[in-house]
This record gives C-alpha cells, structure tokens and sequence, in this order.
C-alpha cells in the first residue's frame, strides 16, 4: 500500500532511516533550501526517482507540504514475539489513539533514548504524515512493535525473565523520584481517561506514580507523564545509551 508523506523533516527520517521502501520524490524547484538539496540527494544516492512539479500540482497532492513530497509504501510494525530484545528502556504505551498524542510520545521516547515503543495493534495509515509531524520524524526513528492483547506482552516479558513495572497512582504505588530505574526497564503508561488494564497492573512487580507539587487529584496526560518517566530514566542511565 502506497501513501504520500511530505514536509523536510517527515521526508528526511524516512529516507534515512531506510524502513519502508520509497518510490518517488516531488520537488518545487522554487523551494531552495539546504534540506531539501540534502533530500534531492539521498533519493538520487538511493536511486529513487526525483520529479519536479509546480506549486500548483504539488498542493493538489498535499497542502502545506513544505516544498517536498515523498511517495513511499505504508511501514507495517512488526508484532512483539520472543525475538523481540527487551533491552534498555522500552514503553508499552496504551488506550493512546490520537496521533498527535502519540506522535508527542513517540518524539520524547527517541529523544530520551528509548530502545523500543510498543503500541496496540492499529491501522496507522491514514495518520502516517500526522504522526511524522508531530514526533518531529521520530515515529520513523524509533523502534516500535504491536500486541493484540496485553496478555502478548505478558508472556514475552516472563520469557525473558524482564520485570514489568506501570505507572500508577494506587495503594501499591511507589513515588518514582524515590526509585531507581532499571537500565534495562518495561515501563507500562496508559491513557488519562481508561489507564491501564487489570491485567497489566496484577502483572506488574512495581507501580510507580508521580509526586506532585500540590495537591492535585487528576491524572496527567500521557505525554507528560511519559516525558517525566522516560527523562528521569534517562538522567540514571545516559552514559549506557546505545
């Protein structure tokens, strides 16, 4: 399956990271910049077609594209399995379904030093260029695998003897500033609204939450909290970042 996906930095990601296959690059010649002369580039190093076009045919195909649109095939995650390497810092992110949330998400993981996102099975398609933008090009960058159902993740985190641990406000609950991270950590965050399953939690060895400033008895939203859960992981773990 095909899908168009435009702007500098969306484009850059996906030719160099290299995941999906990309079939043909459009430029407006009237658009110079040193990105774009750099993306010319890596699409005629890796043989992919360059096509100039006007302004007007380039809206048509995409508004507000920044100068460049990049044919390419739809990137199709691989699913969690046994092979998967549960190393470093990896996120299983849930009941997140907006992709500007999780493009935000997706964005802070990368910059933090992730290893690995896991999301829920889905159909991203349709959201691909809104996920790029909004991750800065990071949902290219990061690694990122699917499960069906939690019980997926379950089995292979007991397979591979790894320790998961949710973020959570309950009577079990450890303040996270008063917690040491494990370089090598399954961190589960759900939505806001629905949180994580029971099953996730009754899974899990460690709950952790975080401390507030004041009193304040609502949940933050899944970007913050995965910002202050994966940069707090981070500034224990940097000089081990691969």
């Amino acid at each position: 399956m095909e899908t168009l996906v435009w702007g500098t930095i969306s484009t850059k990601a996906i030719l160099e990271e290299g995941k999906r296959k990309a079939y043909e690059l459009f430029v407006n010649p009237k658009k110079r910049s040193r990105d774009i002369a750099y993306i010319i580039a890596i699409a005629k190093q890796k043989g992919i077609p360059v096509t100039f076009c006007s302004k007007e045919t380039m809206n048509e195909m995409a508004p507000n594209n920044g100068g460049v649109i990049l044919k390419t095939e739809t990137r199709i995650f691989p699913s969690l399995s046994h092979e998967t390497k549960l190393n470093g810092l990896c996120v299983y992110i849930s009941g997140v379904e907006d992709p500007y949330n999780l493009g935000s998400i997706a964005r802070t993981l990368y910059a933090a030093g992730a290893s690995l996102m896991i999301i829920q099975e889905r159909d991203w398609s349709n959201a691909t260029s809104t996920l790029l933008r909004s991750s800065a090009g990071a949902w290219e960058r990061l690694n990122i695998v699917t499960i069906c159902q939690d019980e997926q993740l379950i089995e292979v985190a007991e397979a591979q003897n790894r320790d998961i641990c949710s973020a959570a406000r309950d009577d079990q609950a450890k303040s996270l500033f008063d917690c040491s991270l494990d370089r090598d950590v399954l961190l589960c965050i759900g939505g806001a609204m629905r949180g994580l399953s029971s099953r996730i939690l009754n899974a899990s060895t460690e709950h952790y939450y975080i401390p507030y400033g004041r009193e304040f008895r609502n949940a933050l939203d899944s970007v913050s909290a995965t910002s202050v859960f994966s940069f707090y992981w981070m500034n224990q773990h940097i000089d081990t970042i691969e």
